[in-house]
C-alpha cells in the first residue's frame, strides 16, 4: 500500500493569498464577441490593448483590469473590465468576502495617453459618471471615475453632494488584509 500523497495546510493569510490569485488570474480573462476575430482575439483592424491591474486609491480593497480593443480609425477603445472587491463580512469581523464584478466601457480618444468614457445621465437624479483612462506607458495606467450631479429636478434626494473622484492606479497594488478568513461572495458571471 502506498503512502497518502499529503498537501500541505495552509495558514489564513496564506489561503486568502491564494483565492486573490485565483481571482486576480481571472481578470484579464478574453470575453468572446460572437464575432469574426484574428488569432490575438480582435477583429480585423482593432489593435488590442491589456490594462492589466488597476487598484483603487485609499483603504478600500478593490482591483480592476481590463481588455480593450482600439478602433482602426484609432479614435475609439471598447474595454471588458473585471474587478474584484473585498470587504469585511457583516457577520463575523474576522473574515472578509470576495466579490466579483465585470462590466464594458467604451472611450474616446482626448489625448495620445487619454481616453474619456462619459456615461448618464443615470437614475432618478441623472447622474452622470464619466470616466478617465491616462496610459503612462506598459502597464502604468491610472483610472479616474468621477460622479457629477445633473438636473435632478425639484426631487429633494437629487441634493445629496457630489461624491470625490474614485480613482484606480497602478502603484501600490499590494495591500494588507483586514481578515483571517475569506468566503466567496457575488460571483458574476
Amino acid at each position: 500500500m502506498s503512502p497518502t500523497p499529503t498537501v500541505p495546510r495552509r495558514g489564513p493569510v496564506a489561503r486568502l493569498a491564494l483565492a486573490i490569485g485565483v481571482a486576480a488570474s481571472g481578470l484579464c480573462l478574453h470575453v468572446a464577441t460572437g464575432h469574426a476575430q484574428s488569432s490575438d482575439g480582435t477583429r480585423p483592424g482593432e489593435r488590442p490593448v491589456t490594462i492589466p491591474y488597476l487598484a483603487r486609491a485609499g483603504s478600500d480593497i478593490e482591483f480592476a483590469a481590463a481588455e480593450c480593443d482600439i478602433a482602426p480609425h484609432g479614435e475609439q477603445m471598447m474595454c471588458r473590465f473585471r474587478q474584484v472587491f473585498i470587504t469585511v463580512a457583516s457577520t463575523d469581523a474576522t473574515a472578509c468576502v470576495i466579490t466579483t464584478n465585470g462590466y464594458h466601457q467604451t472611450f474616446r480618444r482626448a489625448s495620445s495617453t487619454k481616453w474619456v468614457s462619459t456615461e448618464g445621465p443615470d437614475g432618478l437624479c441623472g447622474r452622470l459618471e464619466p470616466t478617465t483612462l491616462d496610459d503612462g506607458g506598459g502597464t502604468r495606467w491610472m483610472m479616474t471615475i468621477e460622479r457629477r450631479g445633473a438636473d435632478g429636478g425639484d426631487r429633494a434626494e437629487c441634493g445629496a453632494p457630489v461624491e470625490p473622484p474614485v480613482v484606480f492606479g497602478w502603484r501600490d497594488i499590494k495591500r494588507a488584509l483586514p481578515c483571517a478568513t475569506i468566503q466567496p461572495g457575488a460571483i458574476e458571471r
